[in-house]
């Protein structure tokens, strides 16, 4: 929680610097349950919805074209069983202003990231010391994870609603495509012997608070 804290804040204080230049903010990214299983991997485990937070910030340029980057991570978790998506992207695209009071995003995110299952083991052992962790290692409980690292592309349009001159409330719809050249991976070391499909996509929504423009 900390260090989303402190992602937050760092995201809130370059997006200040935006205000003549751009924009920056804070954004929740929904991921619906049926689209969390479009990249889950297990069997015969399902997740439901999945709620990410980040954001980011833009630079602007005169015709209205805009690139800057964006962050977002999120987990949920069904049992002993949790998903953990985390995502980062360069972004471009085309900001047009409507009367000043609305504003369209048309724009694509190209990137990469994680997605990785951790699993709880041996929940009911009571070995929690720091001499159980030391010297009798079987009485501890554990989490094993399974993971995988994708790269990504992300089209999506936003849709601003201009509060005030520099403030906006902004609601996003897009489509993510991942792809990862390797397979996924027990403590992101040892590969699984299954081969299953290197691809996976899922649509998500999102709101969120903008400064600038």
């Amino acid at each position: 929680m900390k260090k989303v804290f402190l992602i937050m804040m760092l995201i809130f204080a370059i997006s200040m610097f935006s205000i003549n230049f751009g924009g920056g903010g804070y954004k929740i990214s929904f991921i619906p349950k049926d689209q969390v299983n479009q990249i889950n991997p297990l069997k015969n485990t399902t997740f439901g919805d999945l709620i990410l937070h980040g954001g980011g910030g833009m630079g602007v340029m005169p015709n209205g074209s805009y690139l800057g980057g964006e962050g977002f991570g999120g987990s949920t978790t069904s049992g002993d069983f949790m998903i953990i998506k985390g995502v980062g992207n360069f972004i471009f695209g085309r900001h047009i202003n409507i009367f000043n009071v609305l504003g369209i995003d048309v724009g694509m995110g190209i990137g990469g990231g994680e997605t990785v299952i951790k699993r709880k083991v041996e929940s009911s052992r009571n070995g929690k010391t720091i001499s159980d962790f030391e010297n009798n290692i079987n009485s501890v409980p554990y989490v094993v994870e399974l993971k995988r690292e994708e790269l990504s592309i992300s089209p999506r349009v936003t849709l601003h609603i201009n509060m005030i001159e520099f403030l906006s409330i902004i609601l996003e719809g897009r489509f993510t495509y991942n792809y990862s050249p390797e397979n996924w991976k027990i403590e992101g070391e040892y590969p699984i012997t299954e081969k299953l499909p290197n691809y996976n996509y899922y649509y998500s929504f999102g709101a969120g608070v903008m400064w600038g423009f």
